[in-house]
């Protein structure tokens, strides 16, 4: 087999994680990954479908997955043996910040002339930064689509040619100097740009590495898989990395690129022909207007996609629209994101509806035949206080008994958590929206995730709320939106219990944690006061997975494996 002309290596977010003492607390709440974060971006997907219909071969090692399957997976050894003509290394979101580069600096120990590439937002939003602190990155392909740039990229260098116009391209020539290309490759349409997830399944079978091609740990038990709407976006959510402000000011995109409607089913089909479970469409279909969310809805009932169906909405929704969702989708559920019960509070981050019109959308949904509509509260926004958090779970336990007695509405909360985002309107102005940035530069949310405990992850506060009262709220709701699940049916009792005792053992070791690292000046003192709470530690962050099935859409998962078989004999 010859070699491949890129691995893309996806990085836990601390790279040392096994070794190191590390309280995660609740950062992955919203997600199925663990706090690892070894969820990959979707863009690897694109990228793989881009270059290999160009004639490039590309395969992903996913370094989070192997090292969670297996204590004693040696990364430096997997890397030292590899040979491909370059490496790609996401660092997409900032909790990647420590592990992407450490991965990077490995690669360099091994294979000095190699190039390595990075790429995603947050590489993008501190290209200048890493070119010039981390010598052992040699290319950053900028902006929220790289697909076409890096197969330039890769051309050039197999002609040996200087990247002078390849687009959005920050590189480092011979002398040291370091060189930004303009962002000018910012695709209108995504048409061109495929998600297929067929190309995954041949890298399976092509490299006999089932594990490193694991989008999550447990994907194998609930293979969920994600498509996207579009590239951009409509709303300005201001604590949100990827809202229109940002695009517009980072990333050069002055209007979302949407995929059409037919692009989008047809890659929903194949994803059918291989795996029986949800489908999350990533983007409210409305932001192109009523035709296109129709237009879609028209060809998933044309094709007739039997998976369930994950839509967000990120506003509140009429009755005419949930209708043609519930006509077209044999099954699907809805997202929905109020962020807080109070309005001016919703408003202000950038949700601009009422609670009427939320608890309109809500019923109208649940009369509908959606199998689970999920409402997800947010801790830390402008003029939030503790009080307010408590209120919004009162408010929770208000939807629930008002209209989700059926078990189909399920209220979830969680902090902004680690990061606000980079590229936020509230990072890059924080005194305008209350908010104080507690960390600056790349270098400094490295280090914070080096730290022991989550609540020294977070780079913000409010006006309103201290870190350390956005800590001990997050603990305080959380065990009550458990305790209002508990009494709806929404968790089983032995599972609630266990949430619960979770919780509360939770926040009391990160109250050690914070009385260890803040009353002992020594630190090596500290560390060896840490190390005896290690154990005590990794079992806690082991047993996060008790909560993360109340996220999972109802099914029952099924990997096709007659498509397999065909798809090995083709």
């Amino acid at each position: 087999m010859p070699k491949p002309d890129l691995i893309l290596l996806h990085a836990p977010s601390i790279y040392d994680f096994r070794e190191n003492i590390t309280l995660y607390g609740p950062i992955s709440d919203g997600i199925p990954s663990t706090p690892v974060f070894e969820f990959y971006p979707i863009g690897f997907v694109s990228i793989v479908s881009y270059l290999e219909q160009n004639g490039f071969h590309v395969r992903i090692i996913n370094l989070g997955v192997k090292m969670l399957k297996d204590p004693k997976f040696n990364v430096e050894h997997l890397i030292e043996q590899l040979e491909p003509k370059s490496f790609g290394i996401d660092l997409h979101w900032l909790v990647h910040s420590h592990g992407s580069l450490e991965v990077a600096k490995l690669i360099k120990k091994y294979h000095p002339d190699t190039p390595v590439i990075l790429g995603g937002l947050s590489s993008t939003y501190f290209h200048n930064e890493i070119m010039s602190n981390f010598p052992y990155v040699d290319y950053i392909v900028r902006g929220d689509s790289t697909e076409k740039p890096l197969l330039q990229l890769m051309q050039y260098m197999e002609k040996q040619k200087i990247p002078r116009d390849v687009p959005n391209l920050t590189w480092r020539d011979k002398a040291g100097r370091i060189h930004a290309n303009p962002i000018s490759w910012v695709p209108k349409t995504l048409d061109e740009i495929g998600i297929d997830y067929s190309k995954i399944v041949n890298l399976v079978l092509r490299h006999h590495d089932l594990t490193g091609c694991l989008p999550f740990e447990n994907w194998l038990d609930y293979p969920i898989t994600a498509l996207l709407t579009c590239r951009g976006c409509n709303y300005n959510c201001i604590i949100c990395g990827g809202s229109c402000s940002a695009y517009k000011r980072f990333y050069n995109r002055s209007a979302p690129a949407f995929k059409s409607p037919k692009k989008l089913v047809e890659e929903m089909r194949t994803i059918e022909d291989y795996i029986k479970a949800p489908i999350c469409l990533i983007g409210d279909l409305r932001q192109r207007g009523k035709r296109y969310a129709e237009q879609i809805l028209d060809e998933i009932k044309k094709q007739r996609i039997d998976n369930p169906i994950v839509i967000e909405l990120f506003n509140s929704a009429s009755r005419e629209f949930l209708e043609k969702v519930a006509k077209s989708c044999a099954n699907y559920s809805l997202e929905i994101s109020p962020e807080s019960h109070d309005e001016q509070v919703r408003w202000l981050h950038g949700r601009p509806y009422t609670n009427r019109e939320l608890e309109k959308t809500i019923q109208h949904t649940l009369s509908l035949n959606c199998k689970k509509l999920e409402v997800f509260f947010i801790i830390g926004l402008p003029k939030q206080t503790p009080q307010s958090v408590i209120e919004s779970v009162e408010y929770a336990r208000r939807l629930v008994e008002a209209y989700g007695k059926d078990c189909r509405l399920h209220p979830f909360i969680a902090p902004n958590s680690p990061f606000l985002d980079p590229g936020s309107p509230a990072f890059e102005d924080p005194k305008r929206y209350g908010y104080e940035r507690l960390l600056e530069t790349l270098v400094d949310h490295r280090n914070a995730l080096t730290r022991p405990g989550w609540q020294f992850f977070l780079n913000y506060q409010t006006k309103w709320m201290t870190r350390n009262e956005i800590v001990e709220i997050t603990y305080k709701s959380m065990y009550m939106m458990n305790e209002i699940k508990r009494e709806y049916g929404l968790v089983e009792r032995e599972r609630a219990d266990r949430i619960a005792d979770h919780i509360m053992l939770t926040s009391a070791v990160t109250q050690l944690i914070d009385q260890i690292v803040t009353s002992i000046p020594n630190r090596e003192m500290q560390r060896q006061q840490l190390k005896e709470l290690k154990e005590e530690v990794d079992a806690l962050n082991c047993s996060l997975n008790y909560s993360k099935d109340t996220l999972k859409i109802p099914c029952k998962p099924k990997i096709k494996k007659m498509s397999l078989i065909k798809s090995l004999i083709v």
